[in-house]
């Protein structure tokens, strides 16, 4: 897996500047725009005479769009231009009903971006959860789904969770009690990934979710089970797979206490830590 980022978009490839500086072509994305990182396999190479052409630095005129991006590369080197820390970003969730949407979260659970992930979900017209508390923006969420009928008695939601930065039990609790008691009297699965989970989500352009139910499900089958099971049916079969999480309100109960625990015994450890080390310095 490769890092870049967009330098200039054409109709059959896109311009990228690798992190070691040097520009490659691949295929043509939705969703790309100039100044954007990404991630990108071999695979998506753009091949032209049966190679990939990698342009020069020096012989390439960087267009006035890509100046922008590179500014911000060179004006600081210190600063990573691909780490989703630079957007402030703390953790993603995506919810997947038929709309597959993404929020990009801060650690004040501001939505800082939120995205369609396919045709679906882009005609709803997110752009207006930008910037709220994520409590807002379930509520706003909940509202256009409503008006779109995508929520009815046999709707059932997919919640798919990580964190970017640390782990915060607390924060995770938040975000479950939110989304429960938004979309109470729904079926509500929550699967929690890892941040590698989640490029590898975006690399088959799905959702957080929808790549964790489904390599539960049947890695095998990962292909055909995207194409053929609706979330209710994942949900469905999700209910026989050890590890899986719904938020209903038995359940919920158990998993916070779970997590409550978990603090617990975090809080105790840092307690023993500590008159370990009262103890160490009475001795001196």
């Amino acid at each position: 897996m490769f890092k870049g980022i967009v330098m200039e978009i054409k109709d059959d490839y896109v311009i990228i500047m690798k992190e070691d500086g040097t520009l490659v072509r691949i295929k043509n994305k939705d969703d790309l725009k100039v100044g954007k990182s990404i991630f990108f396999f071999e695979e998506d190479i753009y091949i032209k005479k049966e190679t990939a052409k990698v342009i020069p630095f020096r012989k390439y005129i960087v267009p006035l769009g890509a100046i922008a991006a590179l500014f911000i590369i060179l004006i600081n080197p210190i600063m990573n231009m691909f780490s989703a820390k630079m957007n402030n970003v703390y953790a993603v969730l995506t919810f997947d009903i038929n709309p597959s949407i993404e929020f990009e979260l801060d650690q004040n659970g501001i939505i800082k971006d939120v995205k369609g992930i396919n045709d679906d979900a882009i005609e709803l017209g997110l752009d207006k959860i930008k910037g709220m508390t994520f409590e807002e923006g379930t509520v706003v969420l909940k509202d256009l789904l409503s008006q779109n009928n995508y929520l009815s008695n046999n709707n059932a939601v997919l919640i798919g969770f990580s964190f970017i930065g640390n782990e915060n039990i607390n924060y995770e609790k938040d975000i479950q009690k939110t989304i429960q008691n938004t979309f109470k009297g729904t079926d509500i699965a929550f699967l929690k990934g890892q941040k590698s989970d989640l490029e590898k989500a975006q690399s088959q352009g799905i959702s957080l979710g929808k790549y964790e139910a489904l390599v539960k499900l049947d890695e095998d089958n990962f292909e055909d089970a995207i194409e053929n099971l609706s979330t209710q049916e994942m949900l469905e079969l999700l209910r026989n797979v050890d590890g899986s999480v719904f938020l209903d309100e038995d359940q919920l109960e158990e998993l916070q206490d779970e997590l409550e625990d978990r603090l617990e015994d975090e809080n105790d450890r840092d307690d023993n830590d500590d008159d370990d080390n009262n103890d160490e310095n009475d001795e001196d």
